[in-house]
């Protein structure tokens, strides 16, 4: 069980990902607010308006949403942005405890424009726990050009993360993880993404990692489809489809996901994922997983959402033991334009161990320059 805290410490790094929860008071898309198409990372100009006008419970000055707190102004074709997270960490059960606290992410991330062609990139260093790989190295999370076609059609190539599900800024959740969209799980990609008045097609390709380090390399390779609804202007329907492979399993995993505002303050977030795995050396050895998350949030005041979450796992179907149930509740404020802390606690079991269920508790620090 000391094992599984630990891995449980490593996931615990960043990933730049969007306020899904908007959804619900009207922007199903999320390049309303961020420059990808499928959120996340650094803002549009109207994004860092609505972050302090409809996000934050107090203003501070006039301009202070700009990028690094009203020091600097964006430009048309000039966007500039960036990252800093920490972390306080504590878990438990009975045989360990572990309590730690470290920086998750930091880096300053721009997007300029050329005509119709974003160029976008992060510099930054690799952080997380003294026990993380090549803690304190450079790294640029992703970077990439993306085309504007037309004024409905996204071109991408580059270094980013795939678009699969619903794209949240939870960055302890499991679930992902176990699906390998977790921290750090950036690849080359080529993606197209069509918008419609109804919805959303997006495809894309991965072509792997080109300068991961040798022993990192798992030759992974994924082909994603997503198709996402938009429902009646606060809510979005979606389906995913991923056809993968690495060097030792190739994989499908289908997944549905919904994103729902139950009334004005009241909002819901779901994904269900199946996968099938299947070994390259043995089409009969087959292994069927069953991954979720589901969440219910309560905006209690402008800048203050209490929820519960609950994220379940089987990373094989015919073994009820490797069933992982995990119950929180959490606390997200956003006090001021682009500074968030979040709060938040999980009684995690494992089927393998129902009488020693681990107590998990995070306090988030984040400054979104």
């Amino acid at each position: 069980m000391k094992t599984l805290i630990t891995i449980f410490l490593l996931v615990l790094s960043a990933n730049t990902l969007s306020y899904v929860e908007n959804v619900t008071k009207g922007y199903a898309n999320c390049m309303s607010c961020h420059i990808s198409p499928n959120g996340g990372g650094i803002l549009t100009d109207y994004g860092r308006v609505l972050s302090s006008a409809m996000m934050s419970t107090w203003k501070v000055r006039p301009g202070f949403e700009n990028p690094y707190y009203g020091l600097f102004k964006n430009t048309q074709s000039l966007k500039l942005g960036g990252q800093l997270r920490t972390i306080q960490v504590h878990a438990e059960n009975n045989q360990v405890k572990i309590a730690k606290k470290f920086v998750m992410q930091n880096n300053l991330e721009f997007a300029y424009k050329i005509k119709n062609v974003n160029i976008v990139g992060t510099i930054g260093r690799q952080e997380g726990p003294k026990t993380t790989k090549r803690k304190g190295e450079f790294l640029s999370e992703r970077h990439y050009l993306l085309w504007e076609t037309s004024e409905d059609t996204r071109v991408r190539i580059g270094k980013f993360k795939q678009h699969f599900g619903i794209n949240t800024p939870d960055h302890t959740r499991f679930v992902k993880q176990s699906l390998g969209f977790g921290s750090n799980s950036e690849t080359y990609n080529f993606e197209v993404s069509k918008y419609y008045d109804w919805g959303e097609i997006n495809i894309s390709q991965s072509v792997g990692d080109f300068f991961a380090h040798k022993a990192d390399d798992l030759q992974k390779r994924n082909l994603v489809f997503n198709f996402t609804h938009y429902g009646n202007g606060s809510s979005r329907f979606g389906t995913s489809l991923l056809l993968g492979r690495d060097s030792l399993n190739k994989r499908r995993v289908y997944g549905v996901n919904a994103v729902s505002g139950l009334s004005k303050n009241t909002y819901f977030l779901s994904e269900l994922n199946y996968e099938r795995k299947i070994e390259l050396n043995s089409s009969d050895i087959s292994t069927d997983a069953l991954f979720g998350v589901h969440t219910l949030g309560y905006k209690a005041f402008k800048g203050g959402t209490g929820y519960f979450v609950f994220e379940h796992s089987q990373n094989d179907l015919s073994k009820n033991e490797s069933l992982i149930l995990s119950p929180g509740v959490g606390v997200q404020l956003l006090p001021i334009p682009h500074v968030e802390v979040q709060l938040e606690y999980q009684r995690r079991s494992y089927q393998v161990a129902k009488n020693n269920p681990e107590h998990r508790s995070f306090m988030i620090f984040h400054l979104y320059h």
